[in-house]
């Protein structure tokens, strides 16, 4: 019967945001103000064809959460409680990939000290060693905390590597979807919400290199660039930056970003989102739109990652 009333739900937000589809479609293009090359624009419009059924599925999404989060505690039970990312992995997929990409990246002590605990809301991994370093999994939903912050330790090494096909919830206010290989197609976050309660320390070299390094990037060329500024709350961590390119980062993506901030400032009520474009398996986009809205007035720029 649960599964049915799920299934019931989304042919419901479905059909309810059919109808604004090509409204949609035919403002991304009016709106944007970058003068991107036709192919990147139909692209982003065709992107855009589906996010009126995001938006008003998310009271539907929010109760199927609460669904699967309850059977994600009847399969887990307490056969894992107390166990470690190092005995699961030999058996869950899931473990498996962040084993060993801890084990090789970080070191095998770090792996090997990360508990796996069976909470109320799904399944929490933990690190010993590092206090930043934790999430909560329910299904594919991920929560967490970004770390990074200001004289409180290193990021959260959770969000360094991303499993495929995952919604990422981070401090309650940036949510992150990723793909089947991983990668960061759309996020948005309630700007307002973070800018004075949360206070990341300077930008973290080391990751970084590592989104350069991992992710297509150019070195000498890229910066490890953030979607969301980290001295208005973004995080630090991987899952937050992509491969840009030097000269739009410290150009126009820059200025975008301090429109943002001014108006965070002034005290204005800003949400963010950012769609990324991407070439087939490459995992460096070859364009992004940024949109803001600000006191309810919504602007869309499509820029394009070259330079």
């Amino acid at each position: 019967m649960r599964k049915f009333y799920i299934k019931f739900a989304v042919l419901v937000f479905i059909s309810l945001g059919l109808s604004s589809c090509d409204t949609i479609v035919s403002k991304i293009i009016k709106k944007s103000t970058s003068g991107v090359t036709s192919e990147v624009a139909e692209k982003v419009a065709k992107e855009a064809a589906g996010e009126s059924l995001e938006k008003s599925g998310k009271k539907v999404a929010s109760r199927a959460a609460k669904e699967v989060g309850e059977e994600a505690i009847e399969k887990a039970g307490k056969s894992i409680a107390g166990k470690t990312l190092k005995e699961l992995a030999t058996s869950n997929k899931t473990f498996a990939i962040l084993y060993e990409d801890f084990s090789q990246r970080i070191g095998r002590e770090f792996a090997d000290g990360i508990t796996v605990k069976s909470t109320r809301q799904g399944i929490e991994l933990v690190s010993k060693d590092f206090p930043n370093s934790a999430i909560k999994i329910t299904n594919n939903i991920i929560s967490g905390k970004g770390g990074s912050l200001a004289n409180s330790g290193p990021v959260n090494e959770f969000l360094n590597k991303l499993l495929p096909n995952k919604t990422y919830i981070i401090d309650d206010a940036f949510v992150y979807k990723t793909d089947d290989l991983g990668r960061v197609i759309s996020c948005s976050a309630d700007r307002s919400k973070v800018f004075k309660s949360i206070s990341r320390g300077k930008r973290d070299r080391p990751t970084q290199e590592l989104v350069v390094n991992s992710l297509g990037g150019r070195p000498g060329l890229d910066d490890g660039g953030h979607l969301f500024a980290n001295n208005t709350g973004g995080p630090n961590e991987l899952i937050n930056q992509v491969p840009m390119s030097s000269k739009l980062n410290k150009g126009q993506w820059r200025k975008l970003e301090l429109i943002e901030e001014n108006a965070l400032k002034q005290g204005k009520k800003v949400a963010s989102e950012r769609k990324l474009l991407y070439r087939g398996s490459e995992k460096r986009p070859y364009a992004i739109e940024f949109i803001s809205n600000i006191d309810g007035k919504e602007t869309r720029t499509i820029v394009e990652n070259i330079g």
